[in-house]
């Protein structure tokens, strides 16, 4: 993990403990940003590429928080491995 100064969620530290199982450990956090009224209580996952990262925004009822993966990983792989190991409470769209 690059850096170790920005706290993790919980939803966050949980995809951050299944990585590290599969060997992928070039990753960082961003900020928490609050997030008004919103009411689903799934946490919400969405995917971009940007600038030579995987980038993956979570999204619960209160915060969001960015988390990105610097390791050699294809779009196809990294999601189809947290659909199979996350459970019915994370929603994952690209």
């Amino acid at each position: 993990m690059r850096g170790s100064k920005t706290t993790a969620l919980a939803p966050v530290r949980v995809v951050n403990n299944l990585l590290k199982k599969y060997k992928i450990t070039e990753t960082s956090f961003g900020i928490i940003v609050p997030v008004k009224e919103r009411r689903s209580s799934q946490i919400a996952i969405k995917y971009h590429f940007a600038s030579g990262c995987h980038l993956l925004t979570f999204v619960n009822k209160r915060y969001k928080q960015e988390y990105r993966i610097y390791d050699k990983i294809s779009k196809k792989d990294l999601l189809s491995l947290l659909k199979d190991n996350l459970g019915e409470q994370y929603i994952i769209k690209e």
